[in-house]
């Protein structure tokens, strides 16, 4: 019954996906993007894929240490920080030759999974209090709501009685609160940040299309959570994740996550996927 599940949770992902890389286009298109973006946003589908596949396969088999890896997260926000492509202030994006990643976006999903997968482990906690930290100072408000609602849905599922736990998920709060206060800067790119108000205005239902994609961008998340309560709080603090990127495109000056073009939270949609679709493995979850 469960293999039938993840099976069908799927199909049904490949089937949002397709529909969210054909509206995408267009609606990138309609919204005055040039020829090369949209050859760029299909090839990163095509990488989110196989990013997807390779993920599913190989990331569950492997003994990862999982606080490590959040550390690892953290210190590539620190490299963004200090080495990355600054705009109006705002350090977050790594430029890999002609391609700036938006570092966040690649890192997150990993993070969210590993905190969530090891939530047993009291090294966890203060390690994803500092990422909060280096996304408030990233000046990315998203990322920052994103991040906080992740480690919120990882302690509801669990509901540790330790306090840790929920003192770096207050933090979290806060920290995000306090990137959102702040003003952004950043001038709104119409096929990034503005997609679906520039789409809404040129054709109304090629915009209602966009939105309802993107806002349905956590469902396989969900669908896990549901079908498999083994994953759930990985898959939930995933959902959440992706539900903070969309609200920061819904109520602020922020990309619209995958239907935006950009190539990064793509195969961050690839990489989550990846992490809750793979198949079981038999595995110590808070190995140290």
């Amino acid at each position: 019954m469960r293999a039938d599940s993840l099976r069908g949770i799927r199909l049904f992902t490949v089937g949002l996906a397709a529909a969210g890389l054909a509206v995408s286009l267009a609606a990138i298109n309609l919204a005055g993007a040039p020829r090369n973006a949209l050859i760029v946003q299909g090839l990163a589908a095509v990488l989110a894929l196989a990013l997807a596949l390779l993920v599913g396969w190989f990331w569950r088999r492997a003994r990862w240490r999982l606080w490590l890896l959040i550390t690892a997260c953290a210190l590539a926000l620190v490299v963004t920080l200090m080495n990355g492509v600054s705009l109006e202030g705002a350090k977050r994006w790594l430029a890999l030759g002609p391609v700036q990643l938006h570092t966040a976006s690649m890192v997150l999903p990993v993070a969210a999974w590993a905190f969530a997968k090891g939530f047993g482990d009291r090294r966890a906690a203060p390690i994803a209090a500092l990422l909060a930290f280096l996304l408030l100072y990233q000046h990315d408000a998203a990322s920052s709501l994103a991040w906080a609602l992740a480690l919120a849905a990882a302690a509801l599922v669990e509901r540790p009685r330790q306090a840790t736990p929920w003192a770096c998920v207050a933090i979290a709060a806060l920290l995000a609160y306090g990137a959102w206060v702040e003003p952004d800067t950043l001038p709104a790119v119409p096929y990034v940040e503005g997609l679906l108000d520039q789409t809404f205005a040129a054709n109304p239902v090629l915009g209602v299309l966009a939105g309802v994609l993107m806002i349905s961008l956590p469902a396989p998340f969900l669908l896990v959570a549901r079908a498999r309560p083994e994953r759930r709080a990985e898959a939930l603090a995933l959902a959440a994740l992706w539900a903070g990127w969309i609200a920061g495109n819904l109520f602020g000056n922020y990309p619209a996550p995958v239907l935006g073009y950009g190539t990064a939270p793509i195969l961050a949609w690839g990489l989550s996927l990846g992490l809750v679709l793979g198949d079981p493995v038999d595995q110590d979850s808070s190995a140290a």
